[in-house]
């Protein structure tokens, strides 16, 4: 998904190979080198060195574009709609460029999620008439959120501002509570997991039949520390998806760079979420 290095590739691939021929052809004989030569050679390359690089099928799905952002640093300035409102509470602020950096929580990050009820919301993330989405920067160690709102302008997307809020006013506040404590304290983890763990493992190519298995406690914690499973933080997607039901939940994981796909289905039993299942 990650279309800007390979554009910008492209880009000096056909810079190169046009510098070379135009130069070779210009200044064979220096005597006949004239002004409107000059221009013409100008003119036939400037496109190359357009501010806006990449095609405009960055902005039909909001997946393409966001991995952008994430990867172009130049493509991320140019989509930030400045001076940005930041809100807390009643108050709002006025970010600059310059403030932007205390924000950009985003360098180097690898791992995505999707936090949803139903599989067909999911489907959300297909939908080329999406005009807003918000991604949620989760903190699990204390009771912070920061959510930046991205919305469609004039075609394009761009953020348009920060919202500062406490993860237990979030409409997934209750079970965001629950994950903050499974993922730190083993005890409860153990606590929080099916009798039998289904593990489902699906293929490629969708053509085999997955295979299941289930994990015990013991086998769990033995699979645990390969997965994973934000501890510190979670950059979460929200597509508007519904958050009718509070029992159950599934978090989806999404590698930026790799493809993966991990999914976590966790059903409240009682006053307990559970961990039901993982599906990869």
């Amino acid at each position: 998904m990650r279309k800007g290095l390979v554009i910008a590739g492209a880009t000096l691939i056909l810079l190169g190979s046009c510098r070379d021929k135009k130069m070779t052809n210009a200044f064979d004989d220096e005597d006949d080198l004239e002004e409107d030569s000059i221009e013409a050679f100008v003119g036939d390359t400037l496109h190359l060195f357009e501010e806006e690089a990449l095609p405009d099928a960055v902005d039909e799905l909001f997946d393409d574009f966001f991995y952008n952002f994430l990867d172009d640093d130049r493509f991320q300035g140019q989509r930030i709609a400045y001076p940005l409102p930041c809100k807390e509470g009643g108050e709002a602020e006025k970010l600059t460029k310059d403030d932007w950096h205390r924000f950009d929580h985003f360098n180097d990050q690898e791992v995505l999620s999707v936090l949803y009820e139903r599989e067909q919301d999911y489907a959300l993330s297909k939908d080329t008439s999406m005009q807003h989405v918000g991604v949620e920067w989760i903190q699990l160690k204390n009771d912070e959120v920061e959510r930046f709102l991205f919305n469609r302008v004039e075609g394009k997307w761009m953020l348009t501002e920060i919202e500062k809020k406490r993860r237990s006013d979030m409409p997934n506040g209750e079970f965001l509570d629950f994950y903050a404590h499974f993922v730190a304290d083993t005890v409860f983890q153990r606590h929080s997991l099916a009798e039998n763990v289904k593990v489902i493992l699906t293929s490629d190519d969708g053509e085999e039949e997955p295979e299941e298995e289930l994990l015990n406690a013991d086998e769990w914690f033995e699979m645990r520390n390969s997965l994973p499973l934000p501890t510190e933080e979670i950059v979460n997607v929200d597509y508007g998806q519904a958050c009718i039901s509070q029992n159950r939940k599934t978090l989806l994981l999404q590698g930026v760079s790799n493809g993966m796909q991990i999914k976590f289905k966790f059903t409240k039993d009682g006053e307990d979420w559970k961990l039901m299942e993982i599906e990869y």
